[in-house]
């Protein structure tokens, strides 16, 4: 009887002992609950000030005058925050800071006014009117310099699609127009990697006495097995005749970074007729201190690292 009455009064002992412990669990999930709802009520708060404050800046059809570098300009609010962060005009004008107009209610900033119109035009409508086959490239890196300094991220991916600062990485000695490279067995293929980072803006191809469409593609491949394709990174096509020359250029879309210690592949399908060949290739270019070097490799249609399609790369040294 002694035996039984004392594991009874065990047992009722570490059942306190349990109900202690859960007791003081769900207190301290309680604290917890509590703290985390005044945060929550305190970041609702912060909300509705900020939200608040935004709201007496501007309305989105105020117009406001911006004064760049001594010329005027009159747009709306709704225009400069067009731009997402990290946009420098999303940031004037989301109530976070003070802005000081002067006497005649202009704000100023310090840049060069002749590009701002371009500036302008691109927030007001996210396109960038620059002709396709314009080259003042001077003009182009003036205007590249006035996007980064206002955040314009995709403003900067339009003017980069414009191959300023293009080098030839020229891989063919001599370009053979007396012979004819024929197209029947499928893809031409080269295979290369760089030392240090650098944009692939294009391709130049071997010329031909009559017409054919490249369908090209660039990728990135396995450096120890090169038929292994890790992405696709681009692809582009083009139509060329005889009137386009002895190498005929096909951009890509954008430019497509290339990074040391990875390896690519330019493939192409090339339908009509025979073209010119490259000859007595060189396995490794430098141009603009970019290194490239390419690899030993045969394609379907006979391109290898000695002969055959390729005969330059276009790159913009970084």
């Amino acid at each position: 009887m002694d035996t039984a009455v004392e594991q009874f009064q065990g047992g009722v002992s570490t059942f306190q002992e349990q109900l202690d412990t859960l007791i003081a669990s769900v207190s301290a999930e309680r604290t917890i609950l509590a703290e985390r709802s005044e945060q929550l009520k305190r970041e609702r708060q912060e909300y509705e000030e900020e939200k608040q404050r935004v709201s007496q800046v501007f309305s989105g059809n105020d117009k406001v005058v911006l004064n760049v570098g001594g010329v005027n300009f009159t747009t709306t609010q709704t225009t400069l925050q067009n731009a997402p962060a990290p946009s420098l005009f999303a940031a004037m004008f989301s109530g976070r800071h003070t802005l000081t107009a002067d006497q005649n209610g202009h704000y100023f900033i310090d840049r060069d006014g002749r590009h701002f119109h371009d500036i302008l035009n691109y927030l007001r409508d996210g396109t960038f009117s620059y002709p396709p086959d314009g080259s003042d490239y001077k003009y182009l890196l003036e205007l590249r310099a006035e996007a980064e300094y206002y955040g314009l991220t995709g403003l900067l991916e339009n003017i980069d699609r414009y191959p300023y600062a293009l080098i030839r990485a020229q891989r063919t000695s001599s370009l053979n127009t007396e012979d004819s490279w024929m197209y029947e067995d499928g893809h031409d293929e080269v295979v290369f990697s760089v030392d240090q980072p650098c944009q692939l803006l294009g391709v130049g191809l071997c010329g031909t006495e009559g017409a054919y469409t490249a369908e090209l593609e660039l990728l990135e491949v396995d450096p120890s097995n090169v038929s292994e394709e890790i992405a696709k990174m681009q692809d582009a096509a083009q139509s060329y005749t005889k009137s386009d020359g002895e190498v005929v250029r096909l951009m890509l879309q954008r430019p497509a970074l290339l990074a040391p210690k990875k390896c690519y592949m330019i493939s192409a399908l090339i339908k009509g007729t025979e073209s010119f060949c490259c000859e007595e290739c060189l396995p490794t270019v430098v141009a603009a201190g970019v290194r490239v070097h390419f690899h030993a490799w045969e394609s379907p249609n006979g391109t290898t690292d000695q002969r055959g399609q390729f005969p330059e790369l276009y790159i913009r040294a970084m």
